[in-house]
């Protein structure tokens, strides 16, 4: 039977920040040599073959994650990355994604799988989803439980009643799913032999997840019945009335059969730093250090840093310790599953959505200064890449040519600018530029006005459907 890999990538980029944010989740994270999502489209590609693994993520990823994965010579099709215009949970992008492949007229067993997991025996994974593909053809949905190796109050947990035999496949049959614990019940959970981490991996086949959507969410299932399973813009107004609900309340905790099947391999979710910190090899004083770290009797201690800074450690023990070009994370252990409250209750909407640099689908952008009436970036644009024809309603632009060629485009007239060559944009002016050339352009931008966020732009036209 035909196979599809459905892959979630979204997140709020709160539980790993500030290396993760609004902007840049988690799953692009590189723990090893790849990132998560990397990793994540390889294990797809091994179950169902490239061209039917499908990955749902909001909007403003989808070239970002095509560009991603080409890094690691991944070439997914710009079709096969399905963008929501928000993000609303896990039921309603799995909803979007079943909707996707049933109104192309297929029907396969469907592999529902986040995109941000770290999975170090991927042998043995691939073989356990193999068990739970023979057992999805019977029409029934099943997930995937991991078998505890502590005490976590970090994830949900899923209890089972009846151990099961079916086509060689060993399965159990769930009796309920289970929040987050206290730390007295996760103990308890532990030394059972009947919980299971839930690790939100769902196998079915389309027509099946669809029919359980429709039979306990009848509100998510109407609000798909009318998109033609092409049209993405069309989907803006369908996910306002949607609502934001998971996978798990939505249909699991529902259903009258559910059936997991049991992975007893590494697996983590890296749902905190002290996740990060337990996976990654540690030197004889038990540290962890990412980046530049120069450390003198310290022990036990985590430092992840994407900074040129030096990090320094004198006699400190098992601290976290985070830093990024605009911000620095210090934590005890026992607080990682906090950090959400710390995001939460920051005002800072930039050190909250984005890094200094920013990721954008023509290229990027890192911000030198920013001050109340003036803004420095650098601006390097790839080559094919165009920044959208745009006017600012509050800001003025002047840009330098430091290293390439551009095309820039103001009013209706068009000009090659090369190293040194400078323009003035003025306000409400429409501009562009372009990359039409073998090699990236770099531009220094100087925006000066009496408002200069992000937020001031009006597109008009944009090759990557941003109007």
């Amino acid at each position: 039977m035909k196979k599809a890999v459905l892959i979630l990538a979204g997140g709020k980029g709160e539980r790993l920040w500030p290396v993760s944010r609004r902007n840049v989740p988690k799953f692009f994270l590189k723990i090893g040599k790849k990132s998560l999502i990397q990793d994540a489209v390889l294990r797809g590609r091994r179950i169902s073959g490239l061209k039917n693994v499908f990955v749902v993520c909001g909007e403003n990823h989808r070239y970002l994650i095509k560009d991603h994965l080409a890094e690691a010579g991944i070439n997914l099709s710009l079709e096969n990355i399905l963008p929501e215009p928000e993000g609303k949970n896990t039921a309603c992008a799995i909803a979007f994604g079943i909707k996707f492949l049933l109104a192309k007229k297929e029907n396969p067993v469907v592999f529902v799988l986040p995109a941000d997991h770290l999975i170090k025996d991927e042998k043995k994974f691939l073989s356990v989803l193999k068990q739970a593909g023979k057992l999805a053809q019977e029409d029934i949905i099943v997930t995937v439980g991991i078998k505890p190796c502590f005490p976590h109050t970090g994830y949900g947990y899923i209890k089972i009643n009846t151990k099961c035999k079916m086509k060689d496949v060993k399965f159990a049959r769930v009796e309920k799913f289970i929040e987050k614990p206290d730390i007295a019940k996760a103990k308890k959970y532990f030394e059972s032999n009947c919980y299971f981490w839930n690790a939100g991996i769902f196998i079915a086949k389309a027509d099946v997840f669809w029919n359980e959507l429709k039979t306990h969410r009848t509100d998510i299932e109407k609000g798909f019945e009318k998109w033609d399973g092409k049209n993405f813009r069309s989907l803006k107004d369908i996910y306002k009335n949607l609502p934001c609900i998971s996978f798990d309340y939505a249909v699991m905790e529902k259903i009258k059969k559910a059936y997991l099947v049991e992975f007893k391999g590494e697996w983590n979710d890296l749902g905190n730093w002290n996740s990060i910190y337990n996976v990654l090899s540690k030197d004889r004083k038990g540290n962890v250090f990412r980046g530049r770290v120069f450390s003198l009797n310290s022990e036990k201690n985590l430092v992840f840093s994407t900074d040129k800074r030096i990090v320094a450690l004198l006699g400190v023990k098992d601290l976290r310790i985070i830093t990024t070009e605009d911000a620095i994370l210090i934590l005890s252990p026992e607080y990682s599953e906090y950090v959400k409250k710390i995001v939460k209750n920051l005002k800072n909407q930039d050190v909250l959505e984005n890094h200094p640099t920013v990721i954008r689908p023509w290229g990027k952008y890192t911000v030198l200064e920013h001050r109340d009436n003036y803004k420095v970036k650098i601006i390097e644009v790839k080559p094919g890449g165009s920044l959208s024809l745009q006017k600012h309603l509050k800001r003025s632009e002047e840009w330098i040519v430091l290293k390439g060629k551009a095309e820039v485009q103001i009013g209706k007239r068009k000009h090659i600018l090369s190293e040194d060559d400078r323009v003035k944009i003025p306000v409400n002016k429409l501009h562009r530029l372009k990359n039409k050339f073998k090699r990236s352009v770099k531009i220094l931008e100087i925006a000066r006005g009496t408002y200069i966020e992000e937020d001031d732009i009006i597109r008009v036209e944009d090759i990557y459907n941003r109007v």
